[in-house]
């Protein structure tokens, strides 16, 4: 960026009284290592969102799947007292 301070640079600061604007010895790697440092940094966020979110996923699907089996174990043992209740009320109905 030598070439924005010679642009802000007042005629004859720098003991010239032109500044050179485009500089050919100025360093070009420093904008493409900033390019590249957000580019990394960016596919870090990224990489980190995407974890987050598939690592949510599995943990509800888990979750899911042992509610499941735990409703249906509830669920059965229920159904099996229902009917004996049931059973039972009918025998004790008849004649």
């Amino acid at each position: 960026m030598s070439w924005l301070r010679a642009a802000c640079a007042r005629p004859g600061q720098d003991g010239s009284a032109d500044a050179d604007v485009f500089d050919d010895e100025a360093d070009e790697t420093l904008p493409a290592q900033r390019e590249w440092r957000n580019r990394v940094e960016r596919r870090v966020r990224e990489g980190y969102r995407d974890g987050v979110d598939a690592g949510k996923a599995a943990v509800l699907q888990q979750g899911f799947n042992q509610g499941y089996k735990e409703g249906a174990r509830v669920i059965l043992q229920y159904g099996q007292l229902r009917g004996t209740l049931r059973i039972t009320v009918l025998l004790g109905s008849l004649p």
